[in-house]
């Protein structure tokens, strides 16, 4: 069994903000032309979605206009917290799953903390996608939202 992948950063703004940035502009901030289905097949896609409750599709909108899923929202707490299931790319019963909190550090900071788990799916390949993602959320995270958290 694989570890999980935890990563944390902390924006300057209060967690209403920062949760509102993750979910609702999420296509603003994603590096669509890098992390993307769209862009494995050389072309960056044009957005990206979180529908905001539970039971709400996380997705692509690929180059082409096509969709493809990346997962289900399974937890959402507006403000606080969400939950999805993880699979761009790849079949759904190939999920792992993905968590994100935002818990208040004083009056205008959030810590947001990412955990990424479920790597036992992959079996023989469990290492290699863990490493890829290990590296990729630095990148998202760490780089692309707390940029777009800060504007």
């Amino acid at each position: 069994m694989s570890d999980p992948i935890i990563k944390s950063v902390v924006v300057n703004a209060r967690p209403d903000r920062a949760f509102d940035v993750f979910v609702h502009r999420i296509a603003d901030w994603w590096p669509l032309d890098g992390h993307a289905v769209s862009a494995s097949q050389g072309q960056p896609a044009l957005a990206v979605v979180i529908e905001p409750r539970v039971g709400g599709a996380v997705y692509e909108t690929m180059f082409d206009g096509a969709r493809t899923d990346w997962g289900e929202v399974l937890a959402f707490e507006e403000g606080r917290s969400l939950a999805f299931s993880w699979h761009p790319g790849a079949n759904k019963d190939r999920s792992t799953r993905v968590e994100v909190e935002f818990q208040a550090l004083g009056a205008d900071q959030t810590k947001v903390t990412l955990t990424h788990r479920g790597w036992e799916i992959w079996a023989a390949e469990a290492t290699d996608k863990r490493t890829g993602y290990d590296s990729g959320w630095d990148h998202v995270l760490a780089e692309c939202y707390r940029r777009a958290v800060a504007y």
